[in-house]
């Protein structure tokens, strides 16, 4: 094996599959969800218990094909179960979807849970509520495929495939809840403020690349990278590079902690059969590990219900996130993706049931 001296330049084929190029993804229900203060449990009774399930579907791309777009948004199912008794509320939820990029499509599933108090009666103008809440996402796997310049001491490259097994993300949050009810009794205002803490892992990461004709494995360990030519090739040579000498820390950008915070308001309307809302959220990141990175997120929210019998609506949901994968998906959140914007909107539809 010959140590190979120099700068492996692979930071712009890295930062192709970390930050996964997908369209659009699907606007999920997460603690981070802009629209989920109005959770503050009004329907539950003293000596009972008031459950509400709720279903959705992601109609971004059916909007896209109807209005001539060629864009692949990607196509997902959201679903979530909550409990309220008295002055709490717990919640479970899970979240499937395709990212796709270009020919490729990656599934992520992702999942939550909550669990929620309020110290204020449903019949007062002003309530307050504090809210704990879990999230993650994970995948079996992610694979690009790239074309990036691939330079080893001189010896030219192409950085041709990145693979990530196992990618997890898991996030903790506490907020706080405010809802107050205005003069006219059909609007209210809500507004909510938490901190959470948040860890990206991963079990392997590979690659392949093309140099001087041959193609390469790429194994990304600990302290170096080993590339080993692939059959076929029997002239190539076995090369390892210290990962210090790596233009990007594949370490670092695979496997970090991070530390959130958020902010947010809504105004809602309700006059049956119809309830709306609109609103507001400002996120902020900070990454931690040898270099620490502040990343700050806007979304906004729209939705719109219409109650078709008791207990059971059907809602249509509009969201623009100005960075996709902060506070979306946080293990595809990478120095490719915190520098450059992606703004997406995205549509769903579905039901919402009470019993």
């Amino acid at each position: 094996m010959i140590p190979v001296p120099g700068r492996l330049r692979i930071g712009m084929g890295l930062a192709v599959w970390l930050g996964v190029q997908a369209g659009v993804a699907v606007a999920g229900i997460s603690p981070l969800e802009t629209l989920a203060v109005p959770g503050l449990p009004t329907a539950a009774t003293a000596d009972g218990v008031r459950w509400q399930a709720q279903w959705s579907q992601e109609l971004t791309q059916p909007l896209f094909d109807v209005a001539g777009i060629e864009r692949n948004a990607g196509r997902g199912w959201a679903g979530r179960l909550e409990a309220a008794t008295g002055p709490w509320s717990f919640g479970v939820g899970a979240q499937d979807r395709r990212l796709h990029d270009k020919a490729q499509a990656h599934a992520v599933q992702s999942w939550h849970a909550t669990a929620q108090v309020e110290w204020t009666t449903p019949d007062q103008p002003h309530r307050w509520g504090l809210r704990l809440g879990a999230w993650g996402s994970q995948a079996d796997h992610l694979l690009q495929s790239t074309s990036s310049a691939l330079r080893v001491s001189g010896l030219k490259g192409r950085l041709i495939e990145m693979e990530l097994v196992r990618p997890r993300d898991l996030q903790w949050q506490l907020d706080l809840l405010a809802r107050s009810r205005l003069a006219d009794p059909r609007w209210a205002v809500s507004g909510y403020a938490g901190l959470g803490a948040s860890a990206v892992s991963r079990s392997v990461v590979s690659g392949k690349a093309t140099i001087s004709g041959c193609t390469y494995q790429l194994d990304f360990g600990d302290q170096r990278l080993n590339a080993k030519p692939l059959p076929g090739c029997p002239n190539g040579w076995l090369v390892s590079v210290p990962n210090r000498l790596l233009a990007v820390d594949v370490q670092q950008e695979t496997r970090y902690r991070s530390l959130h915070g958020h902010l947010g308001g809504a105004l809602h309307w309700a006059a049956m059969p119809w309830r709306l809302a609109v609103g507001g959220e400002l996120q902020q990141w900070l990454r931690q590990g040898q270099e620490v990175r502040h990343v700050r997120n806007l979304v906004l929210a729209g939705e719109a219900a219409h109650t078709v019998s008791p207990g059971l609506a059907l809602v249509l949901r509009g969201q623009y996130q100005h960075r996709q994968l902060l506070g979306d998906v946080p293990m595809l959140y990478n120095s490719r993706s915190a520098s450059s914007t992606r703004r997406v909107l995205s549509v769903t539809a579905g039901m919402q049931v009470e019993f």
